[in-house]
């Protein structure tokens, strides 16, 4: 064999052989991409890694227990700010005449998160039980547990479904052949095994025991049984549905539901760590959705189910999952956008943040936030054709704009603030989105039609421009008159941006002093970038820009385009928020902004550096964080947070 022959032969093996570890790694990758391991000792145990589907109420964990046929749970988030309910809630026992389990001589155990489901699958000396756990609505969760025979010879048993929960947590009590946990105000969970066999139930104080009709499996011949949970907050309809639901078709609607949601994980010019973080962002924005329940009147989802301030829905924060959730679900996309919407109020106004429960936390309308609903609705429309869902949104994102002008433009010079509701200073800042920015140190309320900062954002100015531009493709596509208006203001709008707000100097653009118009240029932070992801700067102010984002003693940090210039003497990435940290929607605009502008080579740098720099990221187990230390990579504040996990996929699509 000639050299050349043998050299061809040797690369098809090695390539052969990366492929098939391609294909191994890949396939471990689907599974337990972020934690939900569990087993709590009581009610308000802090650790909070649980998996939820389909805007349900109530999460399961894998056990720590490798011993235990269930799974730990249900975390309610129905309850207070989220209280675990048991331990081991339900698990499948196999009793023998005599009640003596056989499930002894533990062999082996695997327990796997997998997109849509949990799977805990344990080998005893005789009997191997797989139990799968998903989800059939936002409001029934479905356990089937595979029995199979693995001896050779006949075992008889009596399948024996059981449980506990917390002692403070409530009771059991029999409905018929249901099962019923009555919770703190008036709430209750239901459970009812699926299966035709004859269930006889047993309660003792905090304990039960579905214990049904004994059966006889043949050398390796299996049988599947399943029980039903059912919860939700509101409680309609759960008392009232005793209809078994199939579980071979819900389960099948399921995989087939999370195969649409995974479709955008299968372009092969991914890589291997791409398709990783895609889908692990996928998991993570599905974790967080919630249904409808109490003052909550669309679905929407949580920025994090993890942390127990954040459970609720925040306007800024939605506009944000909605551009990645149309890429998914296109129906939640719409009703997250929905969801705040539903709290406009008379002067068109939308409140800042909205809860299911207002006697645990107010709907905060002491301030709104920065005006990127247009983005989402376009973006919505663009990816779903839908003029119903635009001509539903238009005439209440006209009004959201012109509130802007009335009530955050203090000396109608026809440029914004941003202000409070309620003359707070601190809601005034939290109105920017960046709450405890150096750029408002200095910054003062004052007067006018509402209560103003004495400071003219460039980011918010830049906004409200591309909602113009926004609103002229809305109007276009609902061939309505006022397109050309839209236009006109935008362009109007845009040349004021570049001509008040960029410091030829220092080659970056700045606030100003709404009474002075002078330039507020302590701090270089993410807003300086704003006009470029607007499409607002000129070709010149934008390779001005760029120069400091990739500057590396300014923003090309480890984790790039931190919120403040790394050189500013205020820099304070572990304990700043908005004062160091790396947030990955101010780096999405960042990016997407240098592709508007021609810099691709620049993009894709600062993009690889977020793969393989942000902690944990591109890695099984890990979680996707709030914010990230720019020069260290670690991952900072809370866990499993979904505006982190949208702009994830919108920096890798």
């Amino acid at each position: 064999m000639g050299n050349r022959t043998q050299s061809l032969l040797f690369a098809f093996i090695l390539l052969l052989c990366f492929t098939a570890m391609s294909c191994k790694d890949e396939s471990a990758a689907f599974s337990n991409l972020i934690d939900v391991k569990n087993s709590p000792t009581n009610p308000g145990d802090a650790g909070l890694n649980a998996f939820f589907d389909l805007g349900s109420w109530m999460g399961f964990s894998l056990s720590d227990n490798d011993t235990t046929t269930g799974f730990s749970g249900p975390y309610i988030l129905g309850l207070e700010h989220g209280l675990w309910l048991s331990n081991n809630f339900i698990s499948l026992d196999l009793v023998d005449d005599n009640d003596h389990s056989l499930l002894t001589n533990l062999k082996s155990s695997e327990q796997n998160y997998f997109p849509g489901e949990l799977v805990n699958k344990l080998n005893f000396e005789n009997i191997e039980i797989t139990s799968s756990l998903f989800y059939a609505s936002d409001r029934s969760v479905i356990i089937s547990s595979n029995i199979l025979n693995n001896s050779d010879q006949k075992v008889c048993f009596s399948p024996k479904w059981k449980g506990e929960i917390f002692s403070e947590m409530g009771e059991f009590v029999r409905q018929d052949s249901t099962l019923i946990t009555l919770l703190d105000k008036n709430q209750k969970i239901f459970i009812k095994p699926i299966n035709d066999e004859v269930a006889f139930l047993e309660i003792d104080s905090n304990n039960y025991a579905f214990s049904q009709n004994s059966i006889c499996l043949t050398p390796q011949e299996a049988r599947v049984f399943s029980i039903e949970i059912r919860y939700h907050p509101d409680q309609i309809g759960l008392s009232k549905d005793t209809k078994k639901p199939n579980v071979a078709v819900a389960k099948a609607d399921s995989k087939k539901r999370w195969g649409k949601y995974l479709e955008i994980t299968r372009n092969k010019s991914l890589t291997y760590e791409e398709r990783l973080i895609l889908t692990k962002s996928i998991c993570t924005l599905i974790n967080n959705w919630r249904s409808a329940a109490g003052e909550l009147r669309h679905d929407g989802l949580f920025p994090s189910y993890h942390y127990k301030g954040f459970q609720g829905f925040w306007s800024w924060d939605s506009w944000k999952h909605a551009v990645a959730l149309v890429k998914i679900d296109g129906e939640l996309a719409k009703n997250q956008v929905r969801a705040m919407y539903d709290y406009q109020n008379d002067d068109g106004m939308i409140a800042d943040c909205i809860f299911r429960d207002t006697s645990l936390e107010k709907h905060n309308w002491r301030d709104t936030k920065p005006p990127l609903s247009s983005w989402a609705i376009w973006e919505i429309y663009k990816q779903t054709q839908d003029t119903t869902f635009l001509n539903e949104m238009y005439p209440k994102l006209v009004r959201y704009h012109e509130w802007w002008y009335a009530f955050r433009d203090f000396d109608k010079d026809g440029l914004c603030e941003y202000g409070s509701t309620d003359g707070s200073l601190i809601a005034a800042k939290w109105e920017s989105g960046m709450d405890n920015a150096i750029r408002f140190d200095q910054c003062k309320i004052v007067g006018g039609s509402g209560y103003s900062i004495n400071t003219e954002s460039v980011d918010l100015n830049s906004y409200l421009a591309k909602e113009k531009e926004y609103l002229s493709k809305m109007a276009k596509v609902l061939k309505r008159a006022e397109q050309t208006q839209w236009e006109q203001e935008f362009n109007a709008l845009s040349d004021r941006i570049r001509n008040d707000f960029y410091d030829e100097k220092s080659g970056y653009f700045y606030d100003i002093d709404a009474e002075s118009g002078e330039f507020l240029s302590s701090a270089l932070g993410p807003e300086g970038w704003t006009p470029l992801w607007c499409g607002i700067a000129t070709k010149e102010q934008a390779d001005k820009v760029v120069e400091s984002m990739m500057d590396t003693t300014r923003f090309n940090t480890t984790v790039p385009l931190p919120t403040i210039d790394v050189s500013h003497p205020k820099f304070d990435p572990q304990n700043g928020y908005w004062r160091g940290p790396v947030w990955l929607d101010q780096l999405w605009f960042g990016v997407d902004g240098l592709h508007k502008y021609g810099y691709a080579n620049e993009a894709s740098l600062l993009k690889n550096k977020v793969i393989h720099n942000c902690e944990g990221l591109s890695e099984v187990g890990g979680s996707i964080r709030e914010n990230y230390h720019p020069l260290t990579g670690e991952g900072l504040n809370a866990e499993h947070f979904s505006w982190s996990a949208a702009h994830l996929i919108l920096l890798i699509q």
